[in-house]
């Protein structure tokens, strides 16, 4: 028997072969384990947490503050905060600004909602959408403008191309674009020098090819969706009764469009319009970050916002996630705050203080260092994330969360993988995976899917090392799930040394999770390679085994969480 709410092949629990299935015996006896390293988990946590405050502190006190990327803090506070990831603080230097922005943006348009006009919305929208992107990039958006009429005009010529050709050719040119946008700069020969404008209209806040990224993912689907309505092929609707999903989903019933059935509902092909396309390109809550939104899913929504019923119900919820983004900011400011790990781990200018904190430090330390590394990424993501989700959930335009889980609560590169920016792994799906032959081909396609991720983030080295780290993890960890996953291997589950090995195994795990990120996020390929090499000749083999041991309560307290999860029904496949 299927379940409506999943494919028609068998799907397995990407995280089965980690998780508890214990018989009634081993159950009360398990939960009580649990318990327990639930409380070491928190114990040690907060303790390494507090040392590592302290070693940052004390280092950068001994080199009197004066390390690139922190200002003077808040004065209930003391001290300094770090403010040397470019991206937060440009984004922290205008939040205020863009919170205001976003207020005027969904008053009006709930005004205009409320007189009932579709028309008079999309003008409202492509307005604001261009007024926003002329701010953040001035005249130079000529040059976006330019590139996305170039796009849409491969799909008035569809009939002379045919869907081979034009699927490569939408790929080929947003993939030039891509690239010849950052190695020129975003084409930094400005030719508007000849009109005599001003500063204020020839510099930019933001190059436009900043943004291209998410815009490239759109300029994608928009041809991608177009291509599946001219041949009349639906990706998905073959493999799911869409009707059962609008019956049984309680949400769906309620007059929202779940998140589920968004992915899998289509548009006519007269919405395929350029004035469309720049509404979807440039709708302000999802353009400076996301999530990633799909075009049919945009487009839909919009055309039916009378029938979607976001705006009417559920405002106990709206609220709920509005305090949760404060909670969020308040907790990135204090970490910030009394956490230096972004200008010691990531500022190329203070290569010289990664040093000193190494060779001043255990291995320990510096694999602590790098975890919280993580953790910083993973608040300034969450929370920008948030912001534009809550923004355009506002507006009445839903949206996939990204990170559905926290950062302490990941074990597996395939669930970290899935869960960290969901939106773009929903896209990745849709239009690498599957055209790709699925999971028919999936360690090819793998590879391909991670080497561009990689090239879509940045044209650096160390990213595609990142990548290729994290492909190469994947493999073996795919194989010893399924093979853990077969009906005559279930007996293992109840079995104590059992139990322990898979928390040891995941620990392992983690720790390459947190390599990765150095690799990836860190000082650069060439230091990381140097302080590797360093750490691997002063680390015995019992000290790695101490270190595994070290993450094993927390993989504990992560299997208590999945197993409350499959209890109540939770679904949460990552």
């Amino acid at each position: 028997n299927i379940n409506f709410f999943t494919l028609k092949y068998k799907k397995v629990d990407i995280e089965d072969a980690f998780s508890y299935k214990p018989n009634a015996k081993t159950k009360k006896m398990i939960f009580f384990e649990y318990i327990f390293y639930s409380f070491i988990s928190f114990f040690l946590a907060l303790y390494y947490t507090i040392n590592l405050f302290k070693i940052c502190y004390d280092l950068a006190k001994r080199n009197n503050f004066k390390i690139s990327g922190l200002v003077e803090g808040y004065s209930f506070l003391g001290g300094y905060r770090d403010l040397s990831d470019f991206q937060w603080r440009y984004y922290r230097q205008n939040l205020s600004l863009l919170l205001i922005f976003a207020t005027i943006f969904v008053s009006v348009n709930k005004l205009i909602k409320f007189s009932g006009s579709l028309t008079v919305l999309k003008y409202s929208y492509l307005i604001f959408g261009l007024g926003y992107a002329f701010f953040l990039h001035r005249v130079k958006m000529v040059y976006l403008i330019i590139v996305l009429y170039i796009s849409f005009s491969l799909t008035r010529n569809y009939n002379l191309f045919g869907k081979k050709v034009f699927i490569s050719l939408t790929w080929i040119f947003c993939i030039l674009i891509k690239v010849t946008s950052e190695i020129y700069d975003g084409y930094s020969i400005n030719i508007f020098n000849i009109f005599n404008l001003s500063d204020f209209l020839r510099n930019p806040l933001l190059g436009w090819n900043s943004t291209f990224g998410l815009v490239m993912l759109k300029m994608i689907s928009y041809n991608m969706e177009y291509a599946n309505v001219a041949e009349k092929e639906f990706s998905y609707n073959n493999l799911i009764d869409m009707d059962k999903i609008m019956e049984h989903c309680k949400e769906c019933n309620k007059g929202k469009f779940c998140l589920r059935a968004l992915k899998y509902v289509y548009v006519k092909e007269s919405d395929f319009s350029f004035f469309n396309l720049l509404i979807y390109i440039f709708y302000p809550p999802f353009y400076f970050s996301g999530p990633t939104i799909m075009y049919h899913s945009f487009i839909f929504q919009l055309n039916h916002y009378k029938e979607n019923k976001h705006n009417d119900i559920f405002y106990s919820k709206k609220v709920f996630y509005f305090f949760r983004c404060v909670f969020i900011f308040v907790v990135f400011e204090i970490f910030n705050h009394f956490l230096y790990v972004n200008a010691i781990m990531t500022n190329k200018n203070n290569k010289w203080l990664f040093e000193e904190f190494r060779k001043n430090n255990s291995y320990f330390n510096l694999s602590y260092l790098a975890f919280n590394n993580l953790v910083f990424i993973y608040l300034k993501f969450s929370l920008i994330w948030k912001i534009a989700r809550y923004w355009g959930w506002m507006d009445g335009i839903y949206s996939e969360e990204n990170m559905n889980r926290c950062i302490y609560n990941n074990y597996s590169f395939e669930g970290f993988w899935r869960q960290w920016h969901r939106s773009y792994n929903i896209w990745i799906i849709r239009y690498i995976y599957v055209p790709l032959g699925g999971k028919e081909k999936k360690l090819i396609n793998s590879f391909i899917i991670f080497t561009f991720v990689a090239l879509w983030h940045d044209l650096r080295l160390n990213l595609l090392l990142w990548a290729w780290g994290i492909y190469i993890c994947l493999i073996p960890e795919i194989i010893i799930k399924s093979y853990f996953n077969r009906d005559n291997m279930q007996f293992l589950n109840d079995k104590i040394w059992f139990r322990y090995l898979r928390a040891w195994i995941c620990s392992i795990v983690i720790i390459l999770m947190i390599t990765a990120n150095l690799i990836g996020f860190g000082i650069g390929n060439t230091e990381l390679v140097d302080a590797l090499f360093s750490i691997l000749k002063e680390t015995t083999f019992m000290r790695f085994i101490q270190m595994s041991i070290f993450y094993a309560p927390f993989t504990f307290f992560m299997f208590f969480i999945r197993d409350y999860e499959k209890n109540n029904g939770i679904k949460n496949n990552f």
